[in-house]
């Protein structure tokens, strides 16, 4: 971006193959503990449009998103049935001009709108746009005022650091590559294989998981040829993506993204045939992450 990113700006950010997503700036103090532990020095946390999804990305890879912008991509793509998700986004960021509204709305919608009212109360008035996007949470209590966060969270990071080296170094087993749909097929052998950032794996398997969950799952009508070859060709990239030396979708992104349930219950769907050969083939890489999330199910639970 060219000016000074602050918070409550309306920005675009783009994420692996996905086109270009309207987002707003989003304080770091105000994440969820999930969120703000994946925090990078570098990198603001974005919040998108018609989608749940938190993002970090480096300011100048984020781009200014102004009214202009807005209207004209509405007018040229408003009918587009193939675009319905990203116009949508567009629409929800064109009616944005509240930015305390819209952290209403959104602690709400996580059932934390006791947590805005705290960071409310120590502030002494409402939170609003326009601070540095950098802020983190303070962990020094003062007496008289400041911050509603719990002090624990370094002690969290540290626990689930600790957790996720004591993980087994699983690797699924090397396979041949199934036969893909014959359109996608066509469209895709010739194009090069891209790499997934590893270091934001669990933003990434839970954008694969929302849009592929949207194209099949839920919704009211069958899915659109748009729909289905765009999940084809989202189910090739994570089976390409499933046998590395480092696998991309490892334990910590399948326990974070429920990626492997969604397939699951694609797996289970009479009516989504086409998509069982190639599901079936990822679940079968993931088997021993799948069986070790299942045994920290079990750890989990209370003893009688």
């Amino acid at each position: 971006m060219t000016k000074d990113i602050r918070t409550g700006d309306l920005v675009l950010c783009k994420v692996g193959s996905f086109p270009p997503w309207p987002a707003v700036v989003f304080p770091q103090r105000l994440l969820r503990n999930d969120v703000y532990r994946k925090r990078k020095s570098n990198c603001v946390a974005v919040c998108f449009f018609n989608d749940p999804t938190y993002y970090w990305e480096q300011p100048s890879r984020l781009k200014e998103l102004d009214q202009d912008t807005i209207h004209n991509f509405i007018s040229e793509h408003g009918k587009n049935a193939n675009q319905r998700e990203l116009v949508n986004a567009y629409k929800e960021a064109k009616n944005f001009d509240d930015f305390n509204v819209f952290l209403q709305e959104k602690f709400e919608e996580e059932n934390r709108l006791n947590d805005l009212m705290a960071f409310e109360k120590s502030e002494g008035s409402k939170i609003v746009s326009g601070e540095d996007p950098f802020i983190g949470r303070t962990k020094v209590v003062n007496k008289r005022k400041k911050t509603s966060i719990s002090p624990r969270d370094d002690a969290e990071d540290k626990q689930q650091s600790n957790e996720e080296e004591r993980k087994p170094n699983i690797k699924p087993a090397k396979k041949k590559r199934p036969m893909a749909n014959p359109e996608v097929k066509s469209n895709t052998s010739n194009k090069k294989k891209v790499k997934l950032d590893y270091s934001r794996r669990v933003e990434i398997s839970q954008l694969f998981r929302r849009r592929i969950q949207r194209n099949l799952i839920q919704r009211e009508s069958p899915p659109t040829e748009h729909d289905i070859k765009e999940t084809h060709e989202l189910l090739n990239r994570i089976y390409e993506n499933s046998d590395n030396k480092k696998p991309f979708f490892d334990l910590k992104a399948l326990r974070e993204s429920k990626l492997h349930k969604l397939l699951k219950a694609i797996v289970n769907d009479p009516d989504l045939g086409e998509f069982h050969p190639l599901c079936k083939e990822i679940l079968l890489s993931w088997a021993d992450l799948i069986t070790e999330l299942k045994k920290e199910k079990l750890q989990a639970l209370p003893t009688p």
